[in-house]
């Protein structure tokens, strides 16, 4: 019986296989980091270029369309309550019948910056199930700086 010793793989080939792995972990740990900071920054930068941007709409109904069904006429009211010119996106209202309840929608796109404590008045035709009254309107801002 002779005693030869088994041996596995040499010993710097394993080395290296671990510093392989540990390279791709550290690696896909980096990336993984600079994907989270970019989207920190990212978030930061608009925040802080939609600072000093508010505003706050109202909706006018002037009448049925002539012909239309279900078509209202609108004036919708944009006052730009911030203290920076600007302007948002899109204003939407939900229409209200007498008895306060939803009957319609309607949206406007505003083309020219508002500036700071200013009202635009922008036309729009809106859908409606029944003849509404008044209407509720939220603003959103998504333009950058």
């Amino acid at each position: 019986m002779s005693s030869t010793p088994t041996t596995g793989p040499p010993a710097a080939s394993t080395d290296r296989h671990r510093q392989g792995d540990r390279r791709g972990l550290i690696g896909l740990v980096v990336m993984v980091v600079a994907i989270l900071a970019f989207t920190a920054v990212s978030i930061a930068i608009e925040l802080a270029s939609n600072r000093g941007k508010s505003f706050r709409g109202s909706v006018e109904v002037l009448g049925v369309v002539t012909g239309a069904d279900n078509e209202v006429r609108l004036r919708f009211h944009i006052t730009n309550t911030g203290n920076r010119s600007g302007r948002p996106d899109k204003c939407e209202a939900i229409l209200y019948d007498i008895k306060g309840e939803r009957v319609g929608v309607a949206e406007v796109r505003l083309r020219q910056p508002i500036a700071p404590g200013e009202t635009q008045d922008e036309p729009a035709i809106g859908t409606a199930a029944s003849p509404p009254v008044n209407g509720r309107v939220h603003c959103r801002g998504l333009e950058p700086g």
